[in-house]
């Protein structure tokens, strides 16, 4: 590894420079992306198997932690033989992540990977591809984060927790930022995903009804083809685009989906920083980029500001926040001071221009309306209110 940092410190690198690992080799190449010209490092020639997908990970980790954020591998292995189905179906699922997301194959039994060599799992590939193009808000604020503090994207769990001993050696999870827990299935026939939850917080499964665990022990969890596992911790602010994103120069971000789980402490307080601009040209250099700040925090009333700067246009026109709350339901939700209405029915929710939802499966309040044009602040409460005067919160 010491190889890898000291050939990432050394500006300018010239294109084609090479870093050998001990499970792959990397290549660093110079690309304009949307944010800087930055260098990016991929895994290079590998050959098609089980074991290369398990060693992807603490390659990128690895390559990550020395200073190259912008990581990634060959989905499906570039050369050998085609990946048989599920060998493919794992691997999108684990690239989605990646900072380099890039399916292309030099396969020796002439044939060429594609998205679609497999009828059977064709909508699951579809399905984890457009999961990446949603996680898009999310994914280029981290590439932000990454252009000014040196942050990985790509975390291995050591880099956020460094007190829990049970991490270090860790390899097959990873962070994807600071509060998303990526559990990929990486065996072959794999019914049951064993996976360790960091201790000092609560963590959320995203594909179970945000069902809570506590941290510092090992779940399992039933797995199927489909199943791409993800946790997130207490504290989490989670952007995400709710209109469905196909191509990233064309279709704006139109809705944004935040996913809000409040701190556990009256003083605790999270921050997250959420980042955009053309996409296009250097203009953020001249105050041409957004940067939205928000801060979560409270107990009894959970505040959630949000404080915009930047001269670029904004092209949020709906926003949508769930807000998890597993012991009570919300007393009732301001926008900026105002009330919003609260609605008994799904579908009257969903029809209404604002409003708040809360769902019982879930054990989350959803709340929608228009994107303000500054800043706001959204104020949910869960102070205990008195079930038979309905008159307002209980007294103390």
């Amino acid at each position: 590894m010491e190889i890898c940092r000291k050939a990432v410190s050394i500006a300018p690198l010239k294109s084609g420079a090479v870093i050998r690992l001990d499970h792959a080799v990397m290549y660093l190449y110079f690309m304009t992306d949307r944010i800087v010209r930055m260098r990016v490092c991929f895994e290079e020639k590998e050959e098609t198997s089980w074991e290369t997908l398990r060693n992807n990970l603490p390659t990128l980790l690895g390559v990550s932690l020395s200073g190259q954020p912008n990581t990634g591998c060959d989905i499906g292995g570039f050369a050998g033989p085609a990946p048989e189905e599920e060998l493919f179906v794992r691997w999108v699922q684990h690239g989605i992540f990646q900072p380099r997301f890039s399916i292309h194959s030099a396969s020796s039994d002439n044939t060429v990977t594609e998205p679609w060599m497999y009828s059977g799992s064709c909508e699951r590939i579809r399905s984890a591809m457009l999961l990446r193009y949603r996680m898009l808000p999310h994914l280029y604020s981290l590439e932000k984060e990454a252009h000014d503090t040196g942050a990985p994207i790509m975390r291995p769990l050591v880099y956020e927790f460094q007190e829990d001993p049970n991490v270090y050696g860790i390899d097959d999870t990873f962070l994807f930022g600071r509060d998303l827990l990526v559990a990929n299935v990486l065996e072959k026939g794999e019914k049951t995903r064993r996976v360790y939850l960091p201790a000092g917080t609560s963590w959320y499964d995203l594909e179970d009804h945000f069902a809570c665990y506590d941290g510092g022990q090992t779940i399992g969890i039933s797995v199927d083809m489909d199943s791409i596992p993800r946790f997130v911790r207490s504290g989490t602010i989670l952007p995400m685009a709710g209109n469905q994103i196909y191509h990233m120069e064309s279709d704006p971000v139109t809705s944004l989906d935040l996913l809000l789980i409040p701190p556990k402490g009256k003083e605790a307080v999270s921050e997250y920083c959420l980042y955009d601009d053309d996409g296009k040209t250097n203009a953020f250099e001249k105050g041409m980029y957004r940067k939205t700040g928000i801060r979560l925090f409270g107990s009894d009333v959970v505040t959630a500001e949000f404080h915009t700067q930047g001269q670029y246009d904004n092209s949020l026109e709906r926003m949508r926040i769930t807000m998890v709350n597993k012991e009570k339901c919300p007393y009732w939700v301001m926008l900026s001071g105002k009330k919003l209405a609260h609605f008994l029915n799904r579908d009257q929710y969903e029809q209404a221009d604002s409003g708040w939802y809360y769902s019982q499966t879930n054990r989350a309040v959803e709340i929608r309306f228009g994107y303000p044009a500054g800043d706001f602040t959204v104020q949910v409460s869960f102070e205990e209110f008195d079930l038979y005067e309905m008159s307002g919160p209980a007294s103390k």
